[in-house]
C-alpha cells in the first residue's frame, strides 16, 4: 500500500460496517436521527447525550436507537405516573 492510498483510506474514515456487522441493534448518525425524530440537530444531540446513547468510534459518533427509545419510553412513563 502506497502512502497516497493510506492517506485516502484515513480521510475516508473508519469502516463502520465491521463494527456493526451481525448486530441486531439499530444505529444512526446525529443528522439522520434528528430527521427521523423530527427534532432540531442540537436538540437531538442533547437528547442522545442525556440518554447515554452515543457510541464514539474514532472521530465518528453513532447513536444507538434502542437505548434512545428505551430512554424516551421511561421518560414518558415517569411523566404519566405524576398525574
Amino acid at each position: 500500500m502506497t502512502n497516497k492510498d493510506l492517506v485516502r483510506k484515513l480521510r475516508k474514515g473508519p469502516d463502520l460496517d465491521k463494527y456493526l456487522e451481525g448486530k441486531k441493534k439499530r444505529y444512526t448518525t446525529y443528522g439522520l436521527g434528528a430527521g427521523m425524530y423530527s427534532l432540531n440537530y442540537y436538540s437531538f444531540v442533547r437528547l442522545c447525550k442525556e440518554a447515554g446513547a452515543n457510541i464514539q468510534i474514532k472521530k465518528k459518533v453513532v447513536v444507538d436507537l434502542d437505548i434512545l427509545d428505551a430512554y424516551l419510553e421511561s421518560a414518558i412513563d415517569m411523566e404519566g405516573g405524576n398525574e
